[in-house]
């Protein structure tokens, strides 16, 4: 008997097992749709193969499904990759001996002198230039074809290394250290065609939290992967590798047993020590700690090298993934956000409004009546530098989880963001305008130039901002530029020379009456050519004298600390020229 075209077939225990044993029984999870068409689902009788939710799965585009899928296929892997495994290493290695800090060997050392501190220099230029070389090399054996974006990334990396090996260290080149970690490993992605976003925007974050964790952490096995490669293929070569690896992995246990033997017999003692002076001043365990605290680096690496080149795990976070973050983030009604902006933007105000003339003082660049300088310029000038970092979070926030309509955020959002842009432009002008007037009386130091570098860099942010909630625009581009193109700046500005030159040119033009010499002279090698014009032209007998000694302790200093080579600089090199060395 037939059964009309709306009745079901009833489900019994037989017909409940499916005809396939291979099949999948029970609900699908989401996965990414089949690449090939599919004919005709199985028959309706067969329950547990075929459901609703997989009949639509086969009508959706691969572009509906936002979540990645992290693939589970073995990895694609040859001799190149074998090649690089061991290539990897070498930069493990190289990234704790070239970029990490070294204490002066303390032989030679006089007594009452601390050892010093060589900070990483040109190290850090010849790993990150010799990094870039390897991963461009990689990528041409495996047929990637670098684009645009990667050429410019390439660029910026080489750019930001560069000012290492020129200028003595500063404290910004710690941050400039991390920021080029992270822009190297990010930057794999670009070159390799894998990002995220099309340049410089608001996606390039989720870029950096893809390239440098999912990524990576993603295809960690390829390391193992290539080497298990380079057993099947080449079992001689091999051997000699484990042999290596075993001694290393044996070394405590050696060590052990030769220090036991030279305790138990002087003639083996002193041919140990006879052999052991060719090797004076090199500690080895030194080189054994770096090398194993670099294998997990050159994992690292490879992983990511490897993982863009193969495209493998790299769709986990998508364009259209981070979309579906924004949408779901954005839950805030619009009066949980709008009442506490406007009282903001009304405190603002009353503050303006209590400054009165202190304010027209500020923008006028001269001095309130019943005030010094440092008491005027330092007066709240930290604490509106905090406000202005609040007010950035605060329009963050807005952007990243108020409710949105179908034009986006609400009228009354704009004005009061509007408004809130206009308010912060003021304090960062007049805070601004305190430390210049700071400066005019007492002269530059690190600090201050900092300082003034980033109210700069928050007057343009802000004026974007501004212009941005008068007229919605593409604001991430550009204040990404902005961010990358000032750090650079900062970065080549030589600032040391620059505030030991203002500094003694102030006093010896008569507009300062008083110069610290001391903190010149902790600046380092790079106010060794403005002490040197103090030292020559100070009208004050006292000063020259404090000159001429900061002078001596910077040769001094340097005479007795041998710098290894991956802390030179250029700029060191020169001052030693100017100090006879």
């Amino acid at each position: 008997m037939s059964e009309s075209p709306d009745q079901k077939p009833a489900i019994t225990p037989s017909s409940a097992a499916p005809a396939n044993p291979t099949a999948v029984v029970g609900p699908m999870p989401n996965v990414a749709p089949p690449q090939q068409p599919v004919a005709s689902p199985p028959a309706w009788g067969t329950p547990g193969v075929w459901t609703a939710h997989n009949q639509q799965a086969l009508t959706m585009p691969p572009t509906a499904y936002p979540v990645g899928v992290l693939h589970k296929k073995p990895y694609d892997v040859d001799m190149r990759d074998s090649v690089l495994s061991f290539v990897v290493l070498a930069f493990g290695f190289l990234a704790w001996n070239w970029i990490w800090p070294r204490l002066d060997n303390q032989s030679g050392v006089p007594v009452g002198l601390a050892p010093s501190i060589h900070f990483p220099a040109l190290g850090v230029t010849a790993f990150f230039a010799l990094a870039v070389a390897c991963s461009l090399i990689y990528f041409r054996l495996r047929k990637v074809r670098l684009g645009k974006a990667g050429i410019m990334g390439a660029v910026l990396i080489l750019l930001a290394a560069l000012p290492f090996a020129i200028y003595t260290t500063t404290p910004i080149h710690f941050f400039a250290g991390m920021a080029l970690l992270v822009g190297y490993i990010t930057w794999h992605g670009y070159a390799a065609g894998t990002a995220i976003s099309s340049g410089l925007d608001g996606l390039t974050t989720a870029d950096v939290l893809n390239q440098c964790f999912v990524v990576p952490f993603s295809n960690a096995g390829s390391w193992f992967a290539s080497l298990r490669q380079l057993v099947h293929r080449r079992r001689k070569g091999t051997s000699f590798v484990f042999a290596i690896i075993g001694v290393l992995v044996a070394l405590p246990v050696i060590a052990g047993v030769l220090a036991l033997l030279m305790h138990s017999d002087s003639r083996f003692d002193t041919w140990m020590n006879r052999f052991g002076q060719a090797f004076t001043g090199v500690n080895v365990w030194h080189f054994v700690w770096q090398f194993c605290l670099g294998i997990p680096l050159a994992i690292y690496m490879f992983a990511s090298l490897h993982g863009n080149a193969h495209r493998r795990n790299t769709d986990t976070i998508t364009r259209r993934l981070v979309s579906t973050w924004g949408v779901a983030m954005r839950k805030i009604p619009v009066a949980a956000v709008a009442t506490p902006i406007t009282i903001l933007c009304v405190m603002y105000v009353v503050f303006f409004a209590a400054m009165g003339s202190y304010l027209v003082s500020a923008l006028q660049h001269t001095l309130p009546p019943d005030f010094t300088y440092a008491e005027y310029a330092r007066q709240g000038f930290f604490e509106l530098s905090v406000v202005v970092g609040i007010n950035l979070a605060v329009i963050l926030i807005v952007w990243l989880f108020a409710r949105r309509g179908a034009d986006g955020l609400s009228i009354s959002l704009r004005v009061l963001g509007e408004v809130l842009s206009g308010l912060t432009l003021l304090l960062i002008i007049t805070a601004a305008s305190k430390m210049v007037l700071y400066v005019d009386q007492f002269g530059l130091t690190r600090l201050r130039v900092y300082t003034l570098w980033f109210m700069a860099v928050m007057l343009i942010v802000f004026g974007l901002l501004g212009a941005w909630h008068i007229k919605a625009f593409k604001v991430g581009r550009p204040i990404a530029i902005v961010a990358i193109v000032a750090f650079l700046a900062l970065l080549w500005a030589n600032t040391d020379a620059i505030i030991a030159d203002y500094d003694v040119n102030r006093y010896l033009s008569g507009a300062s009456k008083t110069i610290d010499t001391n903190y010149l002279e902790n600046i380092g090698q790079a106010a060794t050519p403005a002490l040197i014009n103090l030292m020559d032209n100070a009208p004050d007998p006292t000063v020259r004298q404090d000159a001429t000694d900061a002078v001596q302790n910077l040769a001094t200093a340097g005479t007795l600390h041998g710098t290894p080579w991956t802390s030179w600089t250029w700029q060191t090199w020169q001052a030693d020229r100017q100090l006879g060395r």
